[in-house]
């Protein structure tokens, strides 16, 4: 077996290198390489003593063989992405080796590891790759796509979409990134993408239940947004680093936040502005990051009463950034009866699928 070097590896996603592991821990975050031979295997570090057997990390394995590997671009993330195809791996272990391919006969096959459970569980690290056979290293071609960044919560994260149903409780076994509608409208787009999402996040507040009547601001996204991963760091003793834009420049900032805020400002006229104004003041934060790239701000999965502060934070962003390109996309409310709900009344894949038709649709005339 011979040892692969991680920079010889595609990365996908926001990622962080300590020690020499490479971390990627938000969600559809991936790498990705091409060989021919008959075996790969990695070891993967996590911190499943941290966490319940239920929110444990979870990866996707996709495997596409190729007759030739010069079919093999390794300029895009959709050059092997059927979702359905994925076997998971649950890194229950604090190091452990796993096998991502093995076969009698050689194969040239592209291996592309996705992490499918979100950052605000359990993390991901690839510590050493090894192969039987020979490393396929693609042409250098420099990518153009068009590259989207999503920021969002538990709906960008495909929190649950593989629930029965919306009784059943959330386990991380049951979240698909490669389910949600961030990843679904990216792939329709043929569009390079990062997420940086997590679950009950909010601009204002956290998830909070009925019975708490203060905002719950022990992790919100404009705190967490403008860091590499925040999280992770802050687990691994380090200080956070800030985001390199110049790693992952967007055409396209997607920002779908609210749905946890309306657990704490329940139509309060107080509270409600404070989210418009937080919004607002969020905005300006990215489009100074990202001076080129459109905004566009969605809501309404799973939940419409924060639509209009919503529209009134771009209307408000846009009289004071008039060359900026902005929209408002309200996305149409769940429908649970037709179409099925997912763990804790969270949208169910074919939801998720709408919701990405929707998405794109209406974005059509705008990017």
């Amino acid at each position: 077996m011979k040892s692969i070097s991680i920079k010889d590896l595609i990365w996908f996603g926001r990622n962080l290198d300590y020690k020499g592991v490479r971390y990627f821990d938000y969600s559809a975050s991936a790498f990705e390489f091409c060989f021919t031979g008959k075996k790969a295997s990695a070891v993967f570090l996590s911190d499943p003593s941290k966490w319940s057997k239920a929110n444990q990390a979870v990866l996707g394995i996709f495997v596409k063989e190729i007759k030739d590997k010069k079919l093999f671009k390794g300029n895009s993330y959709w050059e092997n992405c059927d979702s359905e195809s994925a076997q998971k791996i649950f890194l229950n272990k604090a190091q452990a080796e796993y096998v991502l391919f093995q076969s009698p006969v050689e194969k040239t096959v592209i291996i592309k590891v996705v992490k499918l459970s979100e950052a605000a569980f359990g993390m991901a690290g690839l510590k050493s790759l090894k192969i039987d056979g020979t490393l396929n290293k693609p042409a250098a071609v420099k990518n153009k796509a068009f590259k989207i960044e999503f920021i969002g919560d538990s709906i960008t994260c495909g929190y649950g979409v593989e629930g029965i149903n919306e009784k059943d409780d959330f386990t991380t076994a049951q979240e698909r990134a490669d389910k949600s509608f961030a990843y679904l409208s990216a792939q329709k787009l043929n569009a390079e993408f990062n997420c940086v999402s997590w679950s009950g996040i909010g601009l204002v507040s956290k998830y909070v239940d009925e019975s708490i009547d203060v905002p719950d601001t022990t992790i919100s996204m404009p705190l967490l947004w403008p860091y590499t991963d925040k999280s992770l760091s802050l687990r691994l003793g380090l200080e956070p680093e800030v985001w390199d834009e110049a790693r992952f420049t967007p055409d396209l900032v997607v920002i779908n936040l609210g749905t946890n805020d309306m657990s704490f400002t329940r139509g309060r006229e107080d509270r409600v502005s404070l989210y418009t104004l937080n919004l607002r003041v969020f905005l300006e934060e990215i489009h100074r990051r990202s001076p080129k790239a459109k905004l566009c701000c969605c809501l309404g999965v799973m939940g419409q009463e924060l639509c209009d502060a919503m529209k009134k934070a771009v209307t408000l962003f846009k009289k004071d950034f008039p060359g900026v390109e902005i929209l408002f996309i309200k996305l149409p409310l769940q429908d649970e009866k037709k179409d099925g709900a997912g763990a804790n009344w969270h949208p169910s894949y074919k939801t998720q699928k709408k919701t990405a038709d929707y998405f794109v649709k209406k974005l059509s005339s705008f990017i």
